[in-house]
């Protein structure tokens, strides 16, 4: 007797040959083209799902080979562990030199990388099982359990994840590019929360990744990576203190196009006319103080404040 039928899903089916050109959603085709990691044969997995590169600009040459300096502070070794840099410091130590390469992290059986260009973020990927497109989706209730196996059967080489979905009738067309950002902004917030480990500095473009542009913005992630931290001893340390002084960045004004900033976080930039200490912004502002030191942190990681008790970061030669 033939097998029966499988029950319908939640959201209508497709057929393949009914789908729009997806290259018109991504902006390139080749978003269909990306090897997956092959599920574990125990269980049908679903396979990361590479993360997408940034709206950015033109990137700056890169500095020469070695280690990545940053002037006013200490040279930051090509290798090295996350206990002594931790990551949102040394992105910004990336944004200040206008760095092009991909960021190496090693975390037990974990592995994740991060792509920056022109010291934006731009891609990022993991081994992280439950970091996967699959998992995030099935959490979020934007596909079935059976959906979840279903694609994990049918990944192969040369075919992702999300393309498998909408010819499935899982995902609508007109939904997996944001989809896809939003998982790529995950598997970067995940690392912001990692205090140890190591990581290792790859400079130049990795020729191996897509290039496919979808709006990704670097400042609006280093927020909300930041935001997500409750350990106050990375903040006080990202902050430097009460008695550490800020005072805005010349060109502050660009950096804020770049995001939308609550009521009282743009309060904070406006009231810095001049130098100021963190305990004296604590107490101008109607935010509670924990807030207020993280808030300074993530605005001198995105390059919108920088402390005025160092010395001045020079351009990126």
């Amino acid at each position: 007797m033939p097998a029966a039928p499988p029950p319908p899903t939640r959201q209508s089916r497709r057929k393949g040959a009914d789908l729009p050109d997806l290259s018109t959603l991504l902006g390139d085709s080749s978003v269909l083209n990306v090897p997956a990691i092959a599920p574990e044969p125990s269980i049908p997995a679903i396979a990361p799902e590479p993360s997408i590169p940034a709206i950015a600009p033109e990137p700056e040459p890169a500095p020469a080979a070695g280690p990545v300096a940053t002037p006013g502070a200490e040279e930051l070794p090509s290798t090295g562990s996350l206990a002594e840099h931790d990551f949102p410091d040394l992105i910004h130590t990336l944004f200040v030199r206008r760095w092009t390469g991909t960021i190496e992290l090693h975390r037990g059986r974990v592995d994740s990388s991060v792509q920056v260009t022109g010291g934006r973020l731009a891609f990022a990927s993991s081994t992280n099982k439950d970091e996967r497109l699959g998992e995030l989706l099935l959490r979020r209730e934007k596909i079935t359990l059976q959906q979840y196996y279903d694609a994990g059967k049918a990944i192969r080489k040369g075919k992702r994840l999300g393309a498998i979905l909408v010819e499935q009738g899982a995902l609508e067309p007109r939904d997996l590019v944001k989809v896809v950002v939003d998982h790529t902004r995950e598997v970067i917030y995940s690392v912001f929360q990692w205090t140890e480990g190591f990581y290792r500095l790859k400079e130049g473009p990795d020729p191996s990744t897509e290039s496919i542009t979808l709006k990704l913005s670097t400042a609006e992630i280093i927020m909300e990576g930041i935001g997500r931290i409750q350990a106050w001893s990375r903040i006080e340390q990202g902050v430097g203190g009460p008695d550490a002084r800020y005072i805005r960045a010349d060109d502050y004004q660009e950096r804020l196009k770049e995001m939308t900033l609550t009521p009282d976080r743009l309060l904070i930039v406006g009231d810095l006319g001049g130098e100021r200490d963190v305990a004296s912004i604590c107490k101008a502002s109607k935010l509670a103080d924990f807030e207020v030191c993280r808030t300074l942190w993530a605005l001198r990681v995105i390059g919108i404040l920088r402390r005025a008790d160092v010395p001045k970061p020079l351009p990126a030669p």
